[in-house]
């Protein structure tokens, strides 16, 4: 099931990130909007590379190569922290005026930094041959505690996501960009099935922790849809948002 989930990921990744840098390289001389543009590339791109390392077999792949265990579960969590922050960013810079901007900005970068500062002491402290950082390892408290800080974060940054993007997309319709208002429209919808990822694992290990979890397996099937459908979704309305506009105007 992950195969599948996150190979499809992966290929919708890679069309997102090749159709987010060909657009920044078009319009590399416009001073507006040049942050959101190279943040949206790069979240597409590191994004990209999380999916595939989250991929069973490429995951014990690179297990094998570095001769690390967790490798490419840690590559993977680092991915969706900078994935999350560099899609506050680009919506930061499309939403936030000048006076506000670079503070808002520094803002999310060191919220992403206290997060990674947070987590990679834990996985050091606790990786082991026979602890994987999973569900399935919940009882074993570095694991619960890292896991809960990478979930949080990727609530927290979610919801801000969903929040901005439902804003833009009033915006969007109320001017007219039907297109650009579908793409952050499903955009929001994206953002809220990614907290309902990070809810459905972070009341999991909460569930764990006071002695009354669902079963295991539930939990497993879930979480991956979610997390496969929150990254197919959002690039696929993100895009249709940058060219919605072009969309449009070929086919009026």
């Amino acid at each position: 099931m992950d195969s599948i989930v996150f190979g499809l990921c992966a290929l919708f990744g890679l069309a997102g990130t090749a159709l987010s840098a060909r657009e920044a390289w078009r319009r590399r001389d416009q001073v507006e909007y040049r942050i959101a543009r190279l943040t949206r590339t790069t979240a597409f791109g590191v994004c990209t590379v999380g999916v595939i390392l989250a991929v069973p077999q490429v995951e014990e792949l690179v297990e094998s190569v570095t001769g690390m265990n967790n490798a490419a579960k840690i590559g993977a969590h680092i991915c969706a922290v900078l994935w999350c922050g560099s899609l506050q960013l680009m919506l930061v810079d499309w939403s936030y005026n000048q006076d506000v901007l670079k503070a808002s900005l520094y803002a999310r970068i060191a919220f992403a930094a206290c997060v990674l500062a947070a987590m990679l002491p834990l996985f050091a402290y606790t990786t082991e041959e026979s602890i994987e950082f999973t569900t399935e390892y919940a009882s074993i408290p570095g694991v619960t505690v890292y896991l809960l800080i990478y979930l949080g974060y990727v609530a927290i940054t979610c919801g801000e996501i969903a929040f901005l993007c439902s804003g833009m997309a009033i915006v969007a319709r109320r001017g007219g960009h039907s297109w650009s208002a579908r793409g952050l429209g499903l955009s929001t919808v994206s953002a809220l099935l990614g907290a309902g990822y990070a809810a459905s694992k972070g009341s999991y290990l909460v569930a764990n922790y006071l002695g009354h979890p669902w079963t295991l397996e539930t939990e497993e099937a879930i979480s991956p849809v979610l997390a496969g459908l929150a990254v197919i979704t959002l690039i696929t309305g993100l895009t249709m948002a940058m060219i919605g506009r072009r969309l449009a105007a070929r086919i009026v």
